[in-house]
């Protein structure tokens, strides 16, 4: 049965928004018969005790088969707790049976988090994702960690609704980042095909729908915030601080109330700069206060920074709720690295012991200097975004998990509360994204147009002019002189291109009769105006073939129609014959990304 029967069979009845995070990830979801109740989800899998929250722990604990192939354990919050208890076992196996060969010795896995990061383009900063093993894609680390997810989001949906639901009658949107090119779009989109969730054989019949994270949040915020606050004509900003990225969109109110629609004004922007970032900054201070025993035991016993990042986050997320200057924050080190750190200083004969290795002091002074840099370039993002607008913003909305830092959101205000009206962080700001992407999925119109971040065209033939255009690039044909690789441009970086804007061109077969199939490549750059496509700053968008061997008697008359679509979260090119019978190629760019 293929999807299109299915589609006809049922249609959606539950909207499910996922929102997979760099350091947590979860979900929401809203029946179509009451669309305006829309439900966080809070019931993961616990391990150690951990408090309700929106999202669970984006981490994967891995062990290999008896086949030596990589096999996913437990995920969420177990898969740390799996990792450790493993560790904890060849501890003990040590200890109890040194230089005891006969019995079988206990096996630890590989632990992973911040494996998203690895979709991110190296053109917007340095990634800090765990690295994988060999043996192990980031694909395949996502893909299963959706499947799990998914499993658990069907099993809610049976004990809320019914054992009669199944996959077919869910609707399915994933979030990224505004920043994130085509081809981590395409990823994220295969592996939730590859999970089984949408649009495969198991899956469901629904096209998936793609949201970008921070338009998402400002729908939510909408919703829940703005509707007493902003008129038509009025000026937004929504900062999605989440554990990896940092998404800056900004949006002008087009309509309000129950048709409410806005429009972006300016080119989104972002970085790596969430809130793992503070906790890289969190460990280099460490290293420097512990000195050199600190990577050796890590190495030496891989659960201690597990430990140390988990004790790390509640002091991270309270820091200047009521901390003052003078202020400062003792930090538990783990029993095993403080025994360590003092058989280390007596090794080297430290002149100055401490008088306990069992916590860390860490001043205001030096708290700030942990969190400054990270904040600094969320500000300086803000600041950019504002110096565009070109008339005063009316609000600025912070969400994302990084919201919850109280330091975060003291350092916007203070920067920014002369020039924004309303600055505010919604409650459950680590929820507002997966909230808003199925409000926007139930209200596809509310987004009215975008700024093109790139400029799109396709691989082109056109006049050869002499005095511009390198000899190599010259072709005759037909005794015309052609230049080859030029890039025909059909939507420019800067552009306000409405949703679902179309842009098309008719193109000829080049070579005539014996020309069967016309392959369409498609090409992005970061300049308004490139000529060539292979020039420095242009890259492959993808390319798809068109047979074209009906009516071979028109020859070079055959005519082609081929339409580039901006709709939605993603681009979506089309080709059809104009003049002649061939199968029409309709086909998401992100999806078949970088085929040559």
């Amino acid at each position: 049965m293929t999807n299109q029967t299915r589609s006809n069979l049922s249609k959606p009845r539950v909207v499910v928004g996922l929102d997979f995070g760099t350091t947590f990830s979860g979900f929401a979801y809203a029946h179509t018969a009451d669309p305006e109740m829309v439900y966080s989800y809070f019931d993961y899998p616990k391990a150690a005790g951990e408090k309700p929250y929106c999202k669970t722990l984006t981490a994967s604990y891995y062990k290999r088969t008896e086949a030596g192939e990589w096999q996913l354990k437990s995920w969420g919050y177990p898969a740390r707790v799996e990792y450790e208890r493993d560790i904890q076992a060849v501890r003990k196996q040590r200890v109890t049976n040194p230089g005891d060969d006969s019995s079988q010795p206990a096996e630890v896995g590989k632990y992973l988090s911040r494996y998203k990061l690895h979709l991110a383009s190296k053109e917007i900063g340095v990634s800090s994702a765990s690295p994988l093993p060999p043996g192990l894609t980031v694909e395949q680390v996502i893909t299963d960690y959706l499947r799990e997810m998914g499993a658990l989001i069907l099993k809610h949906m049976k004990d809320k609704y019914g054992a009669h639901f199944t996959k077919e009658v869910i609707q399915w949107c994933v979030t990224v980042p505004s920043i994130w090119d085509n081809a981590a779009k395409a990823t994220m989109k295969n592996c939730m095909v590859s999970a089984g969730l949408a649009n495969g054989i198991d899956g469901s019949p629904h096209p998936l729908i793609v949201v970008l994270e921070p338009e998402a949040a400002s729908f939510h915020c909408h919703k829940v915030i703005f509707e007493q606050i902003l008129e038509v004509g009025d000026k937004l900003l929504v900062a999605d601080v989440g554990g990896g990225t940092s998404d800056i969109v900004m949006q002008e109110v087009v309509s309000v109330g129950r048709g409410y629609s806005v429009k972006e004004v300016t080119t989104s922007s972002g970085g790596l700069c969430g809130g793992t970032y503070v906790d890289a900054r969190f460990m280099e201070f460490l290293h420097r206060k512990i000195g050199p025993c600190l990577p050796e035991c890590v190495a030496k016993y891989p659960n201690i920074y597990a430990q140390l990042i988990r004790g790390w986050e509640y002091t991270k997320t309270n820091f200047g709720h009521l901390s003052t200057k003078g202020d400062s924050i003792d930090i538990d080190v783990p029993n095993r690295l403080a025994t360590e750190w003092e058989n280390y200083d007596l090794r080297s004969d430290n002149p100055n012991p401490r008088q306990s290795y069992d916590e860390i002091e860490i001043t205001y002074k030096e708290m700030q200097s942990i969190f400054d840099p990270v904040v600094e370039q969320n500000l300086d993002l803000i600041s950019k975004q504002l110096a565009q607008a070109g008339a005063p913003v009316k609000a600025l909305v912070v969400v994302g998990g990084f919201a919850e830092s109280p330091y975060l959101i003291d350092g916007i205000r203070r920067r920014f509360s002369k020039q924004v009206q309303h600055i505010i962080s919604p409650p459950n700001p680590g929820s507002a994204v997966c909230q808003g992407a199925v409000a926007l999925a139930l209200n596809p119109g509310t987004l009215v147009s975008r700024i093109c971040k790139r400029t799109y065209g396709f691989e082109n033939y056109d006049f050869f002019e002499k005095e511009i255009d390198p000899p190599e690039y010259l072709e005759i044909i037909d005794g015309v002189e052609y230049c080859i690789n030029r890039f025909r441009i059909l939507a420019r970086k800067g552009d306000m291109l409405n949703v679902d804007d179309c842009f098309s061109e008719i193109c000829c077969p080049r070579y005539g009769h014996g020309e069967k199939f016309v392959r369409f490549r498609l090409f992005s750059s970061d300049e308004p105006n490139p000529r060539y496509v292979n020039d420095e700053l242009v890259k492959p968008e993808g390319e798809f073939f068109m047979d074209v061997s009906g009516r071979m008697e028109l020859g070079k008359d055959r005519q082609l129609k081929v339409s580039l679509f901006f709709g939605g979260s993603s681009i979506e090119v089309k080709a059809e014959a104009v003049n002649f019978w061939a199968q029409k190629v309709e086909i998401p760019v992100e999806v078949d990304y970088l085929l040559s």
